[in-house]
């Protein structure tokens, strides 16, 4: 038995002890009974030492706190550990996600059905699947018991693969008559709960001059705009016509449009993460952000392989505008 095993035992007996003693009295008082996510892994795991069963089942219900990024980058992370665990992922369809602009309900409904995560999936509604794990409040404990690094590695293209086909299933395909490049600014909002990852200007602005003289130099036929919050004038140094700023747009609107970039840029940030993943174009990234397997990254001062993306603008912005 490793560390996290005894840790879990030891932990975890104190804290479930402590719930049941909670619900005894909700029983009393005629409330429902409520186990959190590590009670669940507690009982899951002692079930597995009795020889009852075996964690086998695990879900994804994020904090409410987050926002459509941080939540769908936590559950493709929870469907990632299922597949190369061997546990079946049961769905838990979004129910509340931060930042909402129309009722919650909607707004829940509308990032779940963009995502499309769920697709082909267990879902909680299933028989034998209400003990799922919820890898969100669990995962450190969970990747310790299955010996696996506690570390957010690139995916397995084959798995971002299937995010895309999941992503793309209920989208009718849209025709364009130019390449699209695409800049994603992260803002600062009242709302911000990670206001470090706020965008610096100043090396974007520098990795973004570089791309529009590539651009310039091999003249192939585009568009270009800016997705962001805030108002022009934040986005000066740009340097970039206020008719291609799209500015407080619809979130899953300006997702959209990224994710379906031949160019996209991004910056730190879930948001720019997941619509980076779910892009089959060129992508430009943040390298102090984790990156994934064929993303260009730049660095802190702005610097990038002009030459890398030089080449992967030839070959493939051409053969877009060429069709």
């Amino acid at each position: 038995m490793n560390g996290a095993a005894l840790r879990l035992l030891a932990l975890g007996s104190l804290g479930y002890a402590s719930s049941l003693a909670k619900n005894v009295v909700k029983g009393i008082l005629g409330r429902p009974s409520h186990f959190t996510a590590d009670d669940i892994l507690f009982r899951q795991y002692v079930r597995q030492l009795s020889g009852r069963g075996r964690i086998d089942r695990i879900t994804c219900i994020a904090s409410t706190h987050e926002g459509a990024g941080s939540q769908s980058l936590m559950t493709m992370r929870a469907i990632e550990f299922a597949r190369a665990q061997g546990l079946t992922y049961v769905h838990t369809p979004f129910t509340e996600i931060h930042h909402a602009d129309r009722p919650m309900n909607e707004w829940a409904a509308a990032w779940e059905s963009h995502f499309n995560l769920g697709a082909g999936e267990a879902t909680v509604s299933d028989r034998g699947t209400h003990d799922a794990v919820n890898f969100a409040f669990t995962f450190p404990m969970l990747r310790a018991l299955f010996g696996v690094e506690d570390e957010d590695l690139p995916f397995d293209e084959s798995l971002v693969r299937d995010f895309r086909r999941k992503y793309h299933l209920n989208k009718a395909p849209r025709s364009k008559a130019s390449p699209s490049v695409c800049i994603h600014v992260r803002r600062r909002n009242r709302h911000d709960f990670h206001s470090g990852d706020a965008t610096d200007m100043v090396c974007l602005t520098r990795v973004v001059a570089q791309v529009r003289a590539i651009l310039r130099e091999l003249r192939p036929e585009h568009t270009l705009r800016v997705f962001s919050q805030g108002v022009p004038s934040d986005f000066s140094t740009l340097d970039i016509p206020e008719s291609q700023l799209s500015l407080d747009a619809d979130p899953l609107w300006s997702m959209r449009e990224m994710i379906e970039a031949d160019l996209l840029v991004t910056t730190r940030g879930t948001f720019g993460h997941v619509t980076g993943l779910l892009c089959d174009g060129i992508v430009l990234a943040d390298g102090l952000f984790p990156s994934q397997r064929g993303w260009l990254t730049y660095d802190a001062g702005g610097g990038f392989d002009t030459a890398a993306l030089a080449s992967e603008v030839s070959s493939k912005m051409r053969s877009v505008s060429g069709r």
